[in-house]
C-alpha cells in the first residue's frame, strides 16, 4: 500500500498529467505559472520571496514549483481573497470577525530574538489590532521530523526564558521539553508552532489567534498527527487561542459560500479535493 504522501504525490502529477503541464522526475513544474491557478501578482510575489518559495538553489528548483508546495496551495487557496471581504473568509475559518481586514501571506512575525523572524503563511489583520496567524501544511506533516538536530536555535534559550517573559509560560514548559527530548513528537513540527506565539505575543495585537490548517489523508500517519495535536492543545491552550482545522473542513464550507467565483472553486476541486 502507497505511504499517504506517495498518494498525494501521485494526485499531484495525475492532475498535471491531464492537464498537459510538464514537470521533471522530481515534480517540479517548468514554469511557475503552470502551477498556480493565476500568475502571481507583483504584490503576491514580493511576499512569497520574504521567504524562499521562490529562491532555486544548485540543487534543485524553487520550492514553489513542487507540485505539492505548501506555497503554491497557500496561494492557490487563498489569494483569490485579496481585494475582497475577508469576513467570508473569517467565517468558513469560524472565527467570529467582522470588520474590513487585511491578507497578506508569508508575514513576518518578530519574536525580539536576533536574525530572522519566523514567517507565518497568512495573516490576517484588522485594523483595531485583531490579528490571526495561519500556519498551513500540505505534505510537509507527513514527514517525520529529524532526530539528530536541535529543535531550536540557541537564541530561544537566553538567560531569561522568552516565552515566560512574554506571558507564556506554559509555552515555556513544552519549548523547555523539546529541546531538552522530554517530548518528542514525530511528524507534528511544535516547535515552529511556538515560535509563531511567541511572534503573536510580541506583536502588540489587540487579540490574536494561531490557526494551524492542514491538508489531511487517510492513513496511520493521520492518527499519529492529530494525537500530536491533542497533545499540544493540552499542553498550551488556553494559554493562547489555537484552532486546528483540516483544508478539506474549509473547502467544503467554501462550496456552500454565495457568491464564490465558480472557476476557484472547480480549480481547488480538481486539484486537490475531488
Amino acid at each position: 500500500m502507497a505511504s499517504s504522501r506517495t498518494a498525494l504525490t501521485r494526485k499531484q502529477r495525475r492532475w498535471a498529467d491531464l492537464n498537459g503541464i510538464r514537470y521533471d522526475a522530481r515534480g517540479f513544474v517548468t514554469e511557475l505559472a503552470a502551477n498556480l491557478r493565476v500568475p502571481l501578482t507583483t504584490i503576491a510575489r514580493a511576499e512569497h520571496a520574504r521567504g524562499s518559495e521562490l529562491t532555486a538553489t544548485t540543487t534543485r528548483p524553487p520550492r514553489m514549483h513542487s507540485l505539492t508546495s505548501s506555497a503554491a496551495l497557500v496561494e492557490n487557496f487563498f489569494g483569490w481573497w485579496r481585494g475582497r471581504d475577508l469576513g467570508g473568509l473569517a467565517a468558513l475559518l469560524g472565527l467570529d470577525r467582522s470588520g474590513a481586514a487585511r491578507l497578506t501571506l508569508e508575514e513576518p512575525l518578530p519574536t525580539g530574538l536576533a536574525g530572522d523572524p519566523p514567517l507565518v503563511d497568512v495573516a490576517l489583520r484588522w485594523p483595531d489590532g485583531r490579528l490571526v496567524a495561519i500556519e498551513s501544511k500540505f505534505c510537509e506533516w507527513l514527514v517525520r521530523r529529524p532526530r539528530n538536530k536541535s529543535v531550536f536555535k540557541d537564541k530561544y534559550f537566553p538567560r531569561e526564558p522568552v516565552w515566560s517573559a512574554a506571558g507564556l509560560p506554559r509555552c515555556q514548559a513544552l519549548a523547555d521539553d523539546l529541546q531538552r527530548g522530554r517530548e518528542r513528537p514525530t511528524l507534528l513540527h511544535a516547535a515552529q508552532l511556538l515560535k509563531h506565539a511567541l511572534g503573536l505575543a510580541k506583536s502588540g495585537a489587540s487579540e490574536s489567534m494561531l490557526v494551524y490548517l492542514y491538508f489531511d489523508c487517510a492513513g496511520r500517519e493521520a492518527v499519529t498527527h492529530r494525537s500530536e495535536l491533542d497533545r499540544l492543545i493540552e499542553r498550551v491552550v488556553p494559554e493562547i487561542d489555537l484552532r486546528v482545522m483540516t483544508y478539506q473542513q474549509v473547502f467544503g464550507a467554501l462550496r456552500s459560500t454565495a457568491g464564490v467565483d465558480p472557476g476557484y472553486l472547480g480549480y481547488l476541486g480538481a486539484r486537490y479535493f475531488d
